[in-house]
């Protein structure tokens, strides 16, 4: 068997396949998605590795189709099937050199990811890692049932036909809406080996994790069965284990509802870190590596926020889902300005944006609904440039037209109507921002 293996290394494809893996995990990790999508942080790092599983895993499924149609190539198929060795053996040594080049692969994608986040990631859910080892069955699963296919199908064609039908169930989270598709199309995007990006606060359930498992190892186990079955009824036989595999991993999703819930709230990631002394300053223990640099633009803005009728005394770095759920957006609050850093791009912060940010609307977040976005946006902006005491840029004319007609009132009726629109704002009146600048609250 050793020396079956190392033939096997040595003279098929399975060593260029997984080179290939490793090539396009590395480069997706790194070049496609970029560092700053997934370093410092475990649960972005492991999602990350997923989503790069929209190249390898049609890739490893092709590979394995092409690997197993070698015998029809070398025009010596019937002379194998002849021998007396039974199926299983002949098809071990190829489906294991295979398997261990991918397995080889995605470790040293992993491998090469933690440097970036092991010493400088603030939190750590175990979860994370629950996904990340979820990857490895994922793609043995591809390998096997791809050499399964090419040997039920030998074709030329076949190995191309299944990258592209591996594409597709790889990217059917991408192409699914979590809200406007079926029961069952929303199962079939929880069992896709990608499971998509959704930020810092959020986790993949365990659930999901042992549910995609199974599935994986029931369909390996199906891969192989197809790989050394003879015969139309062992084949047959051969799916049982996905078929069962796949109403085992749909039972445990059932309870976890919707596709929305390959996502769940990590309570931890949101917890609050806070700077010594006053004003308080804090952020999410996700991102408590940049809690320093959000301390002096937050302070300042507090400080030129004092200049309203009861300012905001703190700062909070706000929860930014993209969940849709209603229930988890921030709402506007009279003691606290709140700033968000960009989902699944929070390497750093930068300060000219924090401050703007919590100047924006006089240190209220957007709340509201609105007829007028351009208008709204635009008083909101023009507010926090006068609370800067400085011009806005010309790239925003209607901020500037705000700006220009609230500066040339005397100074207690410009600090009126910034009171009066931070009370708008407060109270998510949105359509009345502009009027209230235009030409004073009613």
């Amino acid at each position: 068997m050793i020396r079956a293996l190392a033939i096997d290394l040595r003279r098929s494809a399975a060593l260029g396949s997984g080179l290939i893996v490793l090539l396009l995990g590395l480069a997706a990790m790194y070049l496609l998605f970029g560092v700053e999508a997934w370093s410092s942080r475990w649960s972005p790092l492991a999602e990350t590795l997923r989503s790069a599983m929209g190249f390898t895993w049609p890739l490893t499924v092709a590979a394995g189709a092409w690997l197993s149609d070698r015998d029809r190539r070398g025009r010596v198929g019937e002379l194998f099937t002849s021998t007396a060795r039974p199926g299983w053996q002949r098809a071990a040594s190829p489906a294991l050199a295979l398997s261990l080049t991918v397995t080889v692969a995605y470790l040293l994608t992993v491998f090469a990811c933690l440097p970036l986040v092991v010493g400088s990631a603030t939190y750590f859910n175990p979860a994370a890692i629950a996904v990340i080892a979820t990857g490895l069955p994922m793609l043995l699963a591809a390998g096997l049932l791809g050499m399964g296919l090419g040997v039920v199908v030998p074709s030329r064609f076949t190995a191309p036909a299944l990258a592209i039908a591996g594409l597709t169930l790889a990217s059917a989270p991408g192409l699914l809406s979590a809200y406007d598709a079926g029961r069952i199309q929303q199962y079939v995007a929880l069992l896709s080996p990608v499971l998509g990006q959704s930020g810092d606060f959020v986790i993949v359930p365990a659930r999901l994790s042992l549910a995609q498992s199974i599935w994986a190892l029931a369909l390996a186990a199906t891969g192989f069965l197809l790989l050394s079955a003879i015969g139309g009824r062992a084949r047959t036989a051969a799916v049982l284990p996905a078929v069962s595999g796949a109403v085992t991993a749909l039972l445990l999703l059932a309870p976890t509802g919707p596709a929305s819930s390959v996502d769940a709230a990590d309570a931890g990631a949101r917890e609050l870190v806070c700077a010594d002394a006053t004003p308080r300053v804090c952020v999410r223990r996700v991102h408590a590596g940049m809690l320093a640099d959000a301390v002096a633009p937050a302070r300042d803005a507090l400080h030129r926020l004092s200049r309203l009728p009861d300012p905001p005394t703190a700062v909070e770095e706000g929860v930014e889902v993209i969940s849709g759920d209603p229930d988890e957006q921030d709402t506007p609050s009279a003691q606290t300005a709140r700033f968000y850093l960009q989902t699944g791009l929070a390497a750093q912060i930068d300060a000219e944006q924090v401050r703007l940010q919590l100047l924006s609307g006089a240190g209220v977040i957007s709340c509201g609904d609105t007829g007028n976005w351009e208008t709204y946006a635009a008083a909101r902006l023009a507010a926090a440039y006068w609370l800067l005491e400085t011009a806005p840029p010309a790239t925003e004319p209607k901020a500037v037209e705000a700006w220009q007609r609230l500066t040339a009132l005397p100074a207690a009726e410009q600090l009126a109507r910034i009171g009066a629109l931070r009370e708008a704002g407060l109270a998510c009146n949105a359509d009345a921002l502009w009027g209230i600048l235009m030409d004073g609250p009613r």
